[in-house]
């Protein structure tokens, strides 16, 4: 139960930063690094609403930051 506990947790400092927070924050930069380089390749022309999009995005690539850097 402990060895749970400490992996789903990461300790800075004094301070425990659930595992959720690290991998949503990690997406949403690597969702708008994403959508920065398709506006510099002109691509969001072709998406219908860049919010939702962005959003879906950021969900996306979390769960894949997610997956491959579980603990």
């Amino acid at each position: 139960m402990t060895l749970l506990a400490i992996a789903a947790e990461i300790l800075l400092g004094e301070f425990l930063l659930p595992w959720g927070i690290v991998v949503s924050t990690l997406g949403f930069f690597a969702a708008w690094i994403s959508v920065i380089a398709m506006e510099h390749l002109r691509l969001t022309r072709y998406v219908a609403n860049l919010p939702v999009f962005f959003v879906a995005l950021v969900v996306l690539l979390g769960c894949v930051i997610g997956l491959s850097l579980a603990p």
